[in-house]
């Protein structure tokens, strides 16, 4: 056999293989449209997305986007806009507000249970995680003004504290008329803080909510139950 006649063997098994390769992908690619198309059939186009406002939520204007996936599976991404915390007051039952500037990330799944309607409207259930970033004012803890000259002056960093939220919600999302939604839910979890003042840990651990970790002389990690009431009101599209 000369190497011409291997040649062409060569270049003929080569075609061979590319084509059998491009086969496959345009196979694959083809069930993977009809999957996708039997999805979007059990999918209701007109009530697929749905902005929401969250009127309920204490020191915060909170907003929110839900999107269908499945037939029964949707997330739900929300941003908000922090004014208040609350921090120890003089009574536990009573917690004292306090003003902040942050930010926070809401990002949840939930699972449409209901057989008689199509998600997103029926009962649900899903995990939600959900972080917080927020800028106490100053003078958070109540210092006395003193100057740097006075012996009795000690200098406190503004507060800052990141926290960390993973909880479990069951609800129910009702349709009113053909595009307004209302939603009640509830959901129980955990919360983890991260709270961080310059020479100014043991004010934190006398006036942060929840179980104190850890600390050094500056920062304090603390640990919180998170029960949580939600309403909201939609738009769906």
């Amino acid at each position: 056999m000369n190497d011409l006649s291997i040649q062409f063997r060569i270049t003929g098994l080569t075609f061979l293989l590319v084509f059998l390769s491009l086969s496959f992908a345009k196979a694959q690619n083809t069930e993977e449209e009809a999957e996708e198309r039997i999805v979007r059939r059990n999918i209701d186009s007109d009530h697929d997305k749905i902005l929401k406002l969250h009127p309920l939520h204490y020191g915060e204007i909170f907003l929110s986007y839900e999107k269908i996936r499945t037939s029964n599976i949707s997330n739900e991404f929300g941003l908000s806009y922090l004014y208040k915390s609350h921090m120890k007051g003089d009574d536990w039952w009573s917690p004292e507000g306090k003003d902040v500037l942050g930010i926070g990330i809401r990002m949840s799944q939930r699972y449409y249970t209901s057989k008689k309607k199509r998600a997103p409207f029926g009962f649900f259930h899903g995990p939600l995680f959900a972080y917080r970033f927020v800028v106490f004012e100053r003078n958070v803890f109540g210092l006395a003004g003193l100057p740097p000259s006075d012996p009795n002056y000690r200098f406190v960093g503004r507060l800052y504290q990141n926290t960390l939220d993973l909880s479990y919600h069951i609800g129910n999302q009702f349709q009113l008329g053909r595009h307004f939604t209302l939603e009640i839910s509830g959901g129980i979890g955990g919360r983890l803080k991260y709270a961080k003042a310059t020479s100014g840990a043991e004010l934190i651990e006398e006036n942060i909510i929840g179980h104190v970790l850890t600390s050094d002389e500056s920062a304090v990690i603390a640990v919180a139950p998170s029960p949580q009431l939600n309403l909201a009101i939609g738009y769906s599209f």
